[in-house]
Formats: C-alpha cells, structure tokens, sequence
C-alpha cells in the first residue's frame, strides 16, 4: 500500500473502534460511573493496540465480530490503566489526551472506580456469548489478557516504576520494567489476535510474541525521544514528567542520538520477523512503519 493508503486503513479502522465503543456503551444502563468510563475510554488516542489486532486479522478469513470483540476489550483494559496512571498516587498527571485527566475531570474516587470498572467490563465481554470463539480458545485469550495486565505484566511494571523513583536503573532494568508496564498488553494484543484467527498455528505463535514485543519496545523509546523533543500541546500530556520525578528513561541512559540508533536496529530486526512469518502480514508491516515514524 502507498502512504496515503496506509492513512486511509488507519483512520477507517480508528474510526471503527471509536464507533464500536460508542456503541457498546449505548447499550448499558445510564450512571454517574457509565459517564466516568465513556470519559476514559472515548477521548481520543491513537488505538494503537486494536490497530495491532485489526491489522494481524487482515490477513484472517474468520468472522470479523471476534476481532471487534476484542478490541473493544482492549481498548478498555488501556483506558482504564491510563485512568489509574494519571491518578495522584501514581503519575499524578492532569492530563490526557488533551483533555484532562478523568480524576480531574470528575474525581479520584469515581476515577479510581471507573477504571475498575472498565477492567471488569473488558473480561465481562470476552467472556460473553458476544466473543463467539471455541471455550478452549476463549480460555487461552482471557488468560493472556490477565497475564499481561496483573502480576505478571503491567500492575508489575507500574510497581516497579514507582519504586524506581530516585534510583538508579541500568538498560537491562528499565527494558524489564517498560516490556512489563507497556510492552506487555501491547504484545498481548498482537498475539491474542493471532490466537483467535482463522489461520493460528501453534508453532508459530511465539514468532507473533516476538514481534509484539519489538513493537513494544520500538512504542516505548519512541515515546522517551517524544517526551525529550516534542511538546504538551502536540502529545496531549504533559511532557517532562519522568524526569521530574527523577525516573529512568531510554533518554536519561544513553541521550537521545544513541536511544534513535537502538530504535532503528529494532525496526530492522522488526521488519525482518514479519518478513520472514509464513503468513502474509503486509498490512501490519505497514502499520508498524507508522508507529515508528510517530510524532505524536
């Protein structure tokens, strides 16, 4: 596909999430905290990681309501993180995609529920009749998706980030650190997509896991080098904030020229996997060239 091309699947399918959202929350009852989670989840925001399963569902001939169904999860499950980031105990940020953020806008009790509540909803859906895949494939998914947020993905990373306040983190600590608080859900979208195809071979889908993982990392340095070059009017947050609170970035370690020079080496190895996969990922081959070339 040409540039322009690219641009048109993109905006089509952020579209298409966004309206799927909307109308998802159509249909549950009217409340204080249903307002709360639309706030979270219908702001804006790139959608990078149903991009991700839209885009390795291209290439599927399955049912397109699964692929929906579980990038409206997703959706959720990211809106409701960033919720609990911004919140005072943690990033203390007041704003979010240009807006700001859901605690300031309502407050930290309802921001903290909505951000519950969006989680609970995400596994409420996948679990539904609605996310209409094999039992045993419906298991696999919702246990990725628990994996990659709790104890082991996520909730882990954010626990280590704060902690790392002050400290100092070599490369190999902060790389652990953003694969689980970013990285994770991000290779998880990627896979689960793989998982629910129509297509899916087992053996190969540690080579979706690599794959996932790289556009983590590749997402994350990216946003350290916006955070040092760009602006708070053109990221929608407020920029310089880890470096306020004296936290590691890819920056802070190795300056920015060094931290571009690592990003284009994983862009490479990133072309080469999804070049090399069995199956045709054309359309996620030019997606990631989109997330690589970012300026927001």
């Amino acid at each position: 596909m040409t540039k322009i091309a690219d641009d048109i699947w993109i905006s089509h399918h952020q579209k298409k999430i966004n309206l799927e959202l909307s109308h998802f929350f159509k249909e549950i009852d009217q409340s204080l905290l249903k307002n709360v989670c639309e706030y979270a989840v219908l702001n804006g925001g790139k959608r990078l990681r149903s991009l991700l399963i839209y885009a390795i569902s291209n290439y599927s001939d399955g049912y397109d309501t699964h692929f929906n169904c579980l990038a409206l999860a997703v959706e959720m499950i990211h809106a409701y993180s960033l919720v609990h980031d911004d919140l005072p105990s943690m990033d203390d940020d007041e704003l979010r995609r240009g807006k700001p953020s859901c605690h300031i806008k309502y407050d930290e009790a309802q921001a903290i529920l909505g951000g519950d509540a969006l989680q609970s909803l995400a596994f409420e859906l996948l679990s539904s009749d609605k996310f209409n895949v094999q039992d045993k494939v419906k298991i696999k998914v919702l246990n990725m998706l628990s994996q990659s947020i709790g104890l082991h993905g996520m909730a882990l990373g954010q626990s280590i980030d704060i902690d790392s306040a002050n400290k100092e983190l070599n490369l190999k600590s902060l790389d652990h650190l953003q694969a689980l608080k970013t990285g994770a859900l991000i290779e998880a979208s990627c896979v689960m997509s793989y998982v629910i195809s129509d297509k899916y071979n087992q053996k190969h889908e540690k080579d979706i896991a690599s794959i996932g993982k790289l556009i983590g990392s590749i997402y994350q340095i990216t946003d350290d080098i916006l955070d040092f070059e760009s602006d708070t009017n053109t990221l929608g947050k407020t920029i310089g904030k880890d470096a306020k609170d004296k936290k590691a970035t890819y920056i802070t370690l190795m300056g920015v020229t060094e931290a571009k020079k690592i990003k284009a080496l994983l862009f490479s190895t990133l072309r080469k996997e999804i070049e090399q996969f069995p199956s045709d990922l054309t359309v996620l081959n030019n997606l990631v060239s989109y997330i690589y070339q970012r300026n927001y």
